[in-house]
């Protein structure tokens, strides 16, 4: 069960020449960065729950995850994906 009971979108793509970098549309300005995958989105997920938890210490709405995200084929060429992070 996640602890916010929220689900935000997430890209993560490779940052060459090694690593992956995942973002976080929603709240501007958090990315993560890890040597894999896995590593980077728990960064991430780990990263959101700090800022949320902040959010409601000071009374303040959690974002919502209703921002416009562009994608298209060259994206998935280049190795990014588009995945979900709950929270």
């Amino acid at each position: 069960m996640s602890r916010y009971g929220k689900t935000y979108r997430a890209i993560i793509e490779p940052d060459e020449p090694e690593g992956w970098i995942a973002i976080l549309p929603a709240v501007p300005g958090m990315i993560a960065h890890g040597e894999t995958e896995e590593s980077a989105l728990e960064l991430l997920r780990q990263l959101l729950e700090a800022h949320l938890t902040r959010l409601i210490s000071e009374g303040q709405a959690l974002p919502d995850d209703r921002v416009e995200v562009f994608w298209d084929e060259g994206d998935e060429e280049a190795g990014a994906k588009l995945v979900t992070v709950e929270v």
